[in-house]
């Protein structure tokens, strides 16, 4: 996903955010002022980054996001009290001031938890068994939550190096 659309309602936002991303690899393709302009913009587009402020004159982040396809994400830049106000979970939040680097690196980081969901729809029904029956098997006998549980593989697999379902078949014996 390297292709963003921006979406501001002044000029002298969208222009800086456009000079942040010049030379990163990220090509603005197109500039909106409205949610009704930028669904005509990416109407034919699939893998595609949107980067919004908080509010555009006809709608505000949440709204955008509803109409919004699969593979087309939003990145919202908003002042540190408007961070409340997104309930979207798939909007990916930047709190002002923001400079080129930190601009980029939420990027490359929203972008990367992009292809961390799609890897984990690539399991196979097998491995997703295991994985359920390993954080069943920490639920039970550590008594941890499933969330707790889940986050315990994930930071035994970072530590040691090893895939996830690889972590979840140790904990089993398998």
């Amino acid at each position: 996903m390297e292709r963003v659309i921006l979406a501001f309602s002044k000029d002298a936002a969208a222009d800086k955010v456009r000079k942040m991303l010049d030379g990163s690899g990220y090509e603005v393709c197109a500039v909106c002022h409205s949610k009704a302009e930028l669904l005509r913009s990416v109407t034919d587009m699939d893998e595609t980054l949107i980067i919004m402020g908080y509010k555009l004159p006809d709608a505000v982040a949440d709204e955008v996001a509803e109409d919004l396809r699969e593979g087309q994400k939003l990145m919202s830049i908003v002042r540190a009290e408007r961070q409340n106000e997104i309930y979207d979970q798939d909007i990916f939040v930047v709190t002002l001031p923001v400079n080129r680097q930190i601009l980029i690196n939420s990027i490359e980081t929203f972008v990367g938890i992009i292809e961390r969901r799609k890897h984990r729809a690539r399991r196979t029904p097998e491995e997703e068994k295991i994985i359920a029956d390993a954080k069943a098997y920490l639920m039970e006998n550590h008594r941890m939550t499933e969330d707790q549980a889940h986050r315990f593989i994930q930071k035994r697999s970072m530590d040691v190096g090893a895939r996830f379902i690889d972590t979840a078949r140790q904990i089993l014996g398998i």
